[in-house]
């Protein structure tokens, strides 16, 4: 991985749409989005990028968060649907392998994960989650296991036939052929027209559930807290920040805008 510093003007540049994780990536260690990041959003909005964030969230969160957020969409619970505002309006784009019997396939889910794993909590704000049903492993210390044993919980998950990842907090879980780069690319085409989105896509992320937008786009950069997960992933992204959650992603971000500033600042001939 090279220091997103090392980002060329030419690769700057060609970014049009930024896709972030939300969690560890946008939050602080606190868990919380800094003013800072939250005005870097409204900067980045007002520059002219797409940004869409990418996360394990919850569709209850994302439905109040799209009217409050300087977004142009939110895909949440690992990609099962996205939420957007058209003309003024909240509107919601489904993954179409959602399955319709989701609370029947959750009881499962849960039946599993609890036989392999007594200690793991069902994640606090499972109520508001629409297809996804989450697990908590590092959300609450009170709740905390190894990242080994949130892996041995999701494999016990896989072996009935769901899919799954987990985040810097969650063990998330589902049935349906989604996650996060489906149902990106899936949008991205659907919403925008976009046909070579490696090309203008840039992606954030933090965890090991983000290794496989890392792999995809040639232009992804992790925020320095990835580094905990990194013996555990395969694929690392081409750029790595550095510091820590928001503020990784804020140095980035700079980066970007002033890529932008200069072109703009050469095209006019400003100083």
């Amino acid at each position: 991985m090279k220091n997103i510093n090392e980002i060329t003007a030419k690769e700057a540049l060609s970014i049009k749409y930024i896709l972030t994780d939300i969690d560890g990536t946008l939050t602080d260690e606190n868990g919380r989005i800094a003013p800072k990041t939250y005005e870097m959003l409204w900067r980045l909005k007002e520059a002219g990028y797409t940004l869409i964030p990418v996360t394990g969230r919850t569709a209850g969160w994302a439905s109040v968060a799209i009217t409050d957020w300087p977004v142009d969409a939110i895909i949440v619970e690992s990609g099962s649907v996205v939420y957007y505002l058209e003309n003024g309006s909240r509107k919601e784009f489904v993954h179409p392998s959602v399955p319709s019997d989701r609370y029947s396939v959750h009881e499962k889910i849960k039946e599993t994960a609890l036989a392999k794993n007594p200690r793991i909590k069902v994640s606090i704000d499972q109520y508001s989650r629409f297809n996804d049903f989450a697990f908590n492993y590092a959300e609450d210390e009170d709740d905390k296991l190894t990242f080994e044993e949130a892996k041995e919980v999701l494999e016990a998950v896989k072996s009935i036939g769901a899919k799954g990842n987990i985040s810097s907090i969650h063990v998330n879980t589902w049935f349906g052929d989604y996650d996060k780069l489906p149902m990106s690319l899936l949008y991205l085409k659907e919403h925008y027209g976009v046909e070579n989105p490696k090309d203008c896509v840039i992606y954030f992320g933090d965890a090991a559930n983000d290794e496989e937008m890392f792999s995809y786009f040639p232009t992804a950069c992790g925020v320095a807290n990835l580094m905990k997960y990194a013996e555990h992933m395969e694929h690392l992204p081409s750029y790595i920040a550095s510091y820590n959650g928001g503020e990784g992603f804020c140095e980035a971000a700079e980066i970007l805008l002033t890529a932008k500033k200069n072109q703009i600042s050469e095209k006019y001939s400003l100083e």
